[in-house]
């Protein structure tokens, strides 16, 4: 099974320090050396050490693919030139939508987003992650990055997703996906899980049931 467990400083809901791609995993630049080594062993891609924002929240503030970034608009101009050192297209979003890894999931096939997002700031966001972006609730809420991990692979959703959501899902982000809790029960797992095509990083407070049914979802059992 290619997961592994970790935490932060001691806090299991690891997912809001990193965002992880195929491509590459964006890390809380302030992060536990602990923590940081196993971002690397679980994901085998390269690590980018940044802040977003000004904040260590880069799993929180960011969504991304292996083309391209989304980030608020409050992000530095040297933050985002870091991002696109690594090759990535970046794009900003502001207002209530700047926790852009709160209101969106994405893959390299296709983003899941907030449904109160205008059609206009979804082209944005599709022109620069290079996929068709759908905006729709995940178990009832908006904030659908919040609800979902999702890589090239597969993907996990919120526990209360209902089977013709996960449908749905399945044929917008072209995988195969399962409901899924992460840190003893917590079905935002986004929160306490991050992952790509190699292997999936969970907080530290994750059963060993929970472990096993994520990497079922996201394929890699």
């Amino acid at each position: 099974m290619a997961i592994f467990r970790s935490s932060n400083f001691g806090n299991p809901h690891i997912g809001l320090f990193a965002k992880a791609s195929d491509r590459l995993v964006a890390l809380d630049a302030s992060c536990s050396p602990k923590f940081a080594l196993a971002v690397s062993q679980a994901l085998g891609v390269p690590v980018a050490k940044t802040t977003i924002g000004g904040s260590s929240l880069a799993g929180l503030f960011m969504a991304m693919n292996s083309k391209g970034a989304v980030v608020p608009s409050f992000c530095s101009k040297e933050e985002i030139a870091a991002l696109k050192s690594h090759g990535l297209n970046v794009c900003t979003i502001s207002g209530k939508f700047s926790a852009a890894g709160n209101n969106i999931a994405a893959n390299d096939f296709a983003a899941i987003a907030n449904p109160e997002m205008q059609s206009s700031e979804r082209k944005k966001i599709s022109d620069c992650l290079g996929v068709e972006v759908v905006g729709r609730h995940v178990a009832g809420f908006a904030t659908a990055g919040s609800c979902l991990v999702a890589t090239n692979k597969g993907f996990a959703a919120h526990n209360r997703a209902t089977e013709e959501e996960l449908k749905e899902l399945q044929s917008i982000l072209r995988v195969a996906g399962q409901n899924c809790t992460v840190n003893t029960g917590v079905a935002f797992v986004s929160l306490g899980a991050m992952a790509n095509s190699n292997g999936a990083l969970v907080g530290e407070s994750c059963t060993g049931f929970e472990a096993g049914r994520l990497a079922s979802a996201l394929g890699l059992d």
